[in-house]
């Protein structure tokens, strides 16, 4: 079943002791659109760690929310 709508974005980090692999996979997600959605992570983790949260990566936006 196939969501022409539906936008991926998945970042991959393989961590070793002496190397780390990075790996990126987009469907329907432009470059400048993948910008912002990293821009958004970073932030999300940045303000999880001022307060002090060990579960950075909790959060969910919908269409809704950029309502607001």
């Amino acid at each position: 079943m196939e969501n022409k709508g539906k936008k991926l974005l998945v970042l991959r980090f393989d961590v070793d002791p002496k190397n780390i692999k990075t790996s990126m996979k987009t469907e329907n997600v432009s470059p400048q659109e993948a910008i912002g959605l990293l821009e958004m992570a970073k932030d999300q983790i940045l303000e999880n760690l001022r307060k002090g949260r060990n579960d950075i990566f909790q959060m969910s936006k919908t269409g809704k929310d950029e309502e607001k």
